[in-house]
């Protein structure tokens, strides 16, 4: 039998907040996530996931897979990294051998001792390479590593594109087109069973393969430039301007101008409004018109603030970060390389500072703490209008979040 064990490393933490309520390997960047990736590299193998314990109970209740604890075996396990892009499988069988790009472990092929050694190391959160290269092979390696949340979106586009060519493979139409729908370079787009493309939508895939899902509703007039991915049962409504490396995840409502943007899943953005060059996690309500920045007028490489650190992206096109459950006000305008934690509000007509902790009530009568069970009912009435209820699971992640990020908010008072 086939063994692999998917991790997140002691990195995980430079992509907060959008993993605060998801491991590093459920960040979606191209069709799939890491792991949804790795099921399909290896549909036959036995898969457990390595995470942070407090995220074990959420993660139990989103897969069949065992949770910090591996399948008892003899055989070869394979440990991949859930930060790391794996477009092409790295075998299971072979002999013992660490794979690692700088600093980073990308996978390790391991038997016997050397498995538990890893596993005690991946609990302790630490860099485990020192303390196993001296007993088994290493091979440096290059491969699309996620180190900040800046470079899902470096990679997004073209791993639409590969994720395409390696899965999907070519174009086929199993929804309606409504009279009227223009399709340019029909063999790169895919329209899942029961979605609909309603009249004087285009579809342009000249650039880059189009993915639309399931039980999806393009809206009239809309234009879809690839490569675009649209997952199951989200909404595109009318006259929106779907561009390249744009990114929706499952059940979301999208409207507006979006180009190189993620939205993770259950979240809206359904009026007039540009988004850029960022990744927005999930439950999120954007107001109308609001707008971000994802180019400095100096056209100067944009710097970001992350665990208290000002950090050059070296990238001179760079939206935001947005975290859970966040919402903001009518024509709220987002400044280049802005980061917005869990759970805040953003109620104001002038710019919003480039960062805010979460749990923040940011509007033009100051900025406050957002107390915990007023965000927690409002996200339990959010998710009941998605028809979702919150679990027990999800209720103790949103409450450890909360704790979590305490320190950030002390200086606040609260609302």
């Amino acid at each position: 039998m086939q063994h692999i064990c998917v991790f997140e490393d002691s990195r995980y933490s430079q992509l907060v907040p959008l993993v605060y309520t998801r491991s590093a390997f459920e960040i979606r960047c191209g069709l799939f996530t890491s792991l949804e990736r790795t099921i399909r590299h290896y549909p036959n193998a036995n898969i457990a996931l390595f995470c942070r314990n407090y995220l074990s109970d959420i993660l139990q209740e989103r897969y069949p897979h065992r949770v910090n604890n591996l399948y008892e075996s003899d055989d070869t396990y394979l440990f991949l990294n859930g930060r790391v892009i794996l477009s092409t499988p790295v075998p299971i069988e072979g002999m013992e051998e660490i794979g690692i790009q700088g600093n980073t472990l990308v996978y390790a092929r391991l038997r016997g001792k050397n498995i538990k050694k890893l596993t005690h190391e991946l609990f302790l959160t630490k860099n485990p390479i020192e303390l196993i290269k001296s007993t088994v092979q290493v091979i440096d390696v290059q491969v699309p590593t996620i180190n900040y949340f800046w470079d899902i979106i470096k990679y997004n586009a073209s791993q639409i594109e590969k994720d395409f060519e390696l899965f999907v493979k070519e174009g086929s139409i199993y929804g309606k087109l409504d009279e009227g729908v223009y399709l340019i370079n029909k063999d790169r787009i895919f329209i899942g069973k029961d979605s609909r493309v309603k009249p004087c939508c285009v579809l342009d895939a000249e650039n880059g393969p189009i993915f639309i899902g399931h039980n999806v509703t393009i809206a009239p007039n809309t234009t879809i430039e690839g490569p675009v991915y649209i997952g199951n049962h989200s909404v595109v409504q009318s006259n929106s301007k779907i561009r390249g490396g744009t990114n929706i995840g499952e059940v979301c409502k999208i409207g507006g101008e979006i180009v190189n943007t993620i939205f993770h899943s259950y979240s809206n953005k359904q009026h007039d409004g540009f988004f850029g060059d960022s990744y927005v996690g999930s439950w999120v309500n954007i107001g109308a018109d609001t707008v971000n920045s994802n180019l400095l007028n100096t056209y100067g490489s944009v710097k970001v603030e992350i665990e208290e650190n000002i950090i050059n992206t070296n990238h001179m096109f760079l939206g935001m970060a947005m975290g859970d459950h966040t919402k903001t006000a009518i024509n709220t305008t987002i400044m280049t390389g802005s980061v917005f934690g869990f759970a805040c509000n953003i109620i104001t007509p002038t710019y919003p500072p480039k960062y805010l902790p979460s749990f923040i009530w940011y509007s033009d009568n100051g900025t406050k703490v957002y107390s915990l069970e007023k965000a927690l009912q409002v996200a339990k009435i959010a998710m009941k209008r998605r028809d979702k209820e919150m679990t027990q699971a999800e209720e103790q992640i949103f409450r450890m979040v909360f704790q979590l990020t305490e320190k950030e908010r002390i200086s606040f008072r609260s609302v």
